[in-house]
Order: structure tokens, then sequence, then C-alpha cells
């Protein structure tokens, strides 16, 4: 795996407790990665808003089965960036809406998402999921680049979306050769 540049690779259900352990592990990792510490830190960020959607949003994938948060979640590190994938099953319903927040979202500049996510702050909007909406807002500015994504229909109710965030760094060794 690691010479595939994978540093993480889970496929299975999401619960607090693989939450937890994820984050135990990467937290680990990416201490021995010879990445600066913003970037460290940028990297963990994300993490933690990858693993939290998933937890929040991920939908059975068919109709009338258990709710099991089935989900999928990849890091590796390939030509100067960290990638966070993540994939989960979505009811097709909510896909337009999605599919438009993210839109806006990497339409917007640097400036233009910082201000976005103090209007958001300054309307305390709470959604039926418990959070303000403001995870994509927030990776798009740590990453500062744009948040890529796929919708493959599944079913008449179920869509698989798949996410990836993309956060550049130079590893250190290299920055001390240029």
């Amino acid at each position: 795996m690691m010479d595939n540049h994978i540093i993480l690779s889970f496929k299975g259900e999401i619960t607090s407790e693989i939450i937890t352990m994820v984050l135990q592990i990467m937290e680990t990792r990416l201490e021995a990665e010879e990445a600066k510490s913003s970037v460290k830190k940028k990297v963990f960020n994300v993490l933690v808003e990858c693993m939290q959607n998933l937890y929040h949003h991920a939908e059975a994938e068919l109709p009338g089965q258990e709710m099991t948060r089935k989900a999928m979640l990849e890091m590796y590190f390939l030509d100067g960036y960290y990638n966070i994938v993540t994939g989960n099953f979505i009811k097709n319903e909510n896909v337009e809406m999605l599919k438009a927040r993210l839109d806006k979202v990497n339409s917007l500049s640097k400036d233009e998402l910082r201000q976005f996510y103090r209007e958001i702050l300054d309307n305390n909007q709470i959604s039926s999921k418990g959070g303000a909406n403001l995870g994509m807002i927030d990776m798009a500015r740590k990453s500062g680049e744009k948040l890529e994504y796929h919708f493959t229909k599944v079913n008449d109710d179920t869509s698989f979306f798949d996410f990836k965030v993309r956060i550049g760094a130079k590893k250190k060794k290299a920055m001390e050769m240029a």
C-alpha cells in the first residue's frame, strides 16, 4: 500500500468507534509524514469533516435495508497532493440539493468562501441533520482546491456519491532540495 502512496484505506460501516480509531491512526501516520505541520493540520481537519459527513449523511444501499452507514474512505499522497476520497450511498431525492451546494462552493473565490462561511454562521441555520452545512465550505477553504465529486445512480431510490478533496503539500525533503 505504501508503494502505491496509500496512507489509509477503509471500507465498511462507519460508527463512532471506527471514526475515533481512524482519526487516532491518522494522527500517528501524519506525524510520521514529512510535510509541514500546517499541511498536516489541514489534512487532519479535512479528514475529520469527511468522516463526520460519512457518519451523518450515509444512507442504506437499498430501500428497506437496515441503516448501517456503509462507506469507503481512502487517503493517499500523489503528485504533491494529499487526496482524501470518500464514498457513500445517498438518496436520489438529495442528489440535486447536494450537487447545487457543491457547485456553489466550487464557484466561489477564496474571499467569497470566507464571506459565505461568515453569512451562514451569522444566520445560525441548522440543518435537519444537526449541522450548519459548513463542512463543505470549510474543506474548500482549507484545501484551496475545488471539491471533486460524482454521483452514480444505483437504482430508483439510491445513488453512490464519491467525493474527493486534494490538499497541496510539498514534503520537507523536497522543499530542502529546492
